[in-house]
C-alpha cells in the first residue's frame, strides 16, 4: 500500500535512499560503538519487482564494517539485522507522515502490524580479491527491469508472454500482457531526466574521494597505504540496552529508574537479567512476588485515616510495561512528539 505513493512521486526515492543510508550508518556505529565511522556503500535503486510490477527497493554494495579518519576499517560483529530493518521501517513511515501523503492515525496502525512487509536481507559476503564474485554482483544490482530472452511475441494477437519465476498468486510462471499492457508496464520504470540511480555514500562518495586525493597530493603528505583492517567480527559485545529506554521511562512514568531512591545517587547497569527462575528468586527475597504482594495487601486492615505524606506506603504495580529492547528503535520514533507533528 506504500509503494503508490513512490510511483507517483519519484522524488522520493531520493529520501528512501537517505534514509536507508542513515540507518545503515546509525546501526554500524551502535554495531561497533564507532560515532565517528564511516561507511562505504554503492547504492542502487529498483522499482521493479517480478513480471514488471512496481515495486520501489533498494540493492546496496556495503563494505562491513566503518572506516575512520585515521586510515583504520573496523569489521562489523556478526548481529541480526533485525533492528535495522524496524529502524529503517520507522523512519520511511515517519517521512511519508512529514509529507502528508499518511495520516498519523494510519501510520500507527502499520506500526502495529505483526508482518509489517518491510525486510533487510544481507547477502553472503564477497572475500577480498574475489573480483568474479564483484563483478557478478555489481551486474546483478544494475540489470534492467526486464529481459529480452525471457519474451516472445505473438504477432497473431499482438501479445507478449513473460517468463520469470514462479508466482506465488497465480501458481504459473508466467505473464501474458497485451502490446499496449507490456509498453506500460516497461516504461513505468523509466527514471525521471538526470535522475541518479547508482548513488555512492561514505568513504566511497565523490567528495570523500575528492578529499582523500587533495590531501594526498599536498606537499610533504605521506604516501598512500592500505587501509589497515581491525578484525572484530567474532566479538560479542553484551547485550546491554541503549540509553533511550531510560528517557523513555521518564518520559512516562516522570521517575528516573537510575536513581537509587535510598541515597539519592546514580546507578550503574551491570547487567539484564531475562531468566525466570532468577527473576523469581530475587522478587521472593524482596516480597515483591505477586502471590506475596496480593497476602500482604489480603492481611492488611485499612487504615482509620490517611497517614501523613512521610508515612504513605505506595504498593508496586507489577504489571508496569517494561522496556522491550527488541524494539527499543521503534517505540522511541513512535513516541517522538515530532513524528505525530
Amino acid at each position: 500500500m506504500l509503494r503508490i505513493y513512490f510511483r507517483n512521486n519519484r522524488p522520493l526515492l531520493k529520501k528512501l535512499c537517505r534514509i536507508a543510508n542513515e540507518c545503515l550508518l546509525e546501526f554500524l556505529r551502535r554495531s561497533l560503538n564507532r560515532p565517528a565511522g564511516q561507511l562505504g556503500m554503492v547504492m542502487t535503486i529498483h522499482t521493479f519487482g517480478d513480471y514488471m510490477r512496481y515495486n520501489s527497493h533498494i540493492h546496496a554494495l556495503v563494505a562491513d564494517g566503518l572506516f575512520t579518519d585515521n586510515g583504520m576499517f573496523y569489521v562489523a560483529p556478526k548481529v541480526s539485522t533485525r533492528p535495522l530493518e524496524q529502524l529503517f521501517r520507522v523512519r520511511v513511515i515517519q517521512m511519508l507522515v512529514k509529507e502528508e501523503l499518511l495520516a498519523p492515525e494510519m501510520a500507527r496502525k502499520l506500526l502495529g502490524w505483526k508482518h509489517s512487509g518491510f525486510s533487510v536481507h544481507n547477502g553472503t559476503p564477497l572475500r577480498r580479491g574475489d573480483a568474479a564474485g564483484l563483478e557478478r554482483v555489481a551486474q546483478y544490482i544494475i540489470r534492467n527491469p526486464f529481459s529480452e530472452q525471457k519474451m516472445v511475441y505473438n504477432a497473431e494477437d499482438g501479445t507478449v508472454i513473460y517468463r520469470s519465476r514462479m508466482h506465488a498468486k497465480t501458481k504459473r510462471n508466467f505473464e501474458i500482457f497485451s502490446a499496449e499492457e507490456f509498453i506500460a508496464a516497461i516504461t513505468q520504470h523509466i527514471p525521471d531526466k538526470g535522475f541518479q540511480m547508482v548513488r555512492y555514500y561514505g568513504w566511497y562518495s565523490n567528495r570523500a574521494r575528492g578529499e582523500r586525493a587533495k590531501r594526498e597530493a599536498e606537499p610533504g603528505a605521506p604516501e598512500a597505504t592500505d587501509v589497515d583492517v581491525i578484525d572484530v567480527s567474532e566479538y560479542h559485545p553484551p547485550r546491554i540496552p541503549s540509553k533511550k529506554w531510560r528517557e523513555l521511562i521518564k518520559k512516562v512514568w516522570e521517575v528516573d529508574p537510575l536513581i537509587c531512591p535510598h541515597c539519592g545517587a546514580e546507578m550503574k547497569l551491570i547487567a539484564l537479567i531475562d531468566d525466570q527462575s532468577v527473576i523469581e528468586k530475587i522478587l521472593r527475597h524482596l516480597k515483591l512476588w505477586p502471590e506475596q504482594v496480593e497476602q500482604a495487601c489480603l492481611s492488611r486492615a485499612p487504615p482509620s485515616t490517611p497517614p501523613p505524606d512521610s508515612e504513605r506506603v505506595i504498593e508496586p504495580y507489577l504489571d508496569d510495561p517494561f522496556p522491550d529492547y527488541d524494539t527499543e528503535p521503534v517505540m522511541a520514533y513512535a513516541n517522538d512528539p515530532d513524528f505525530a507533528a
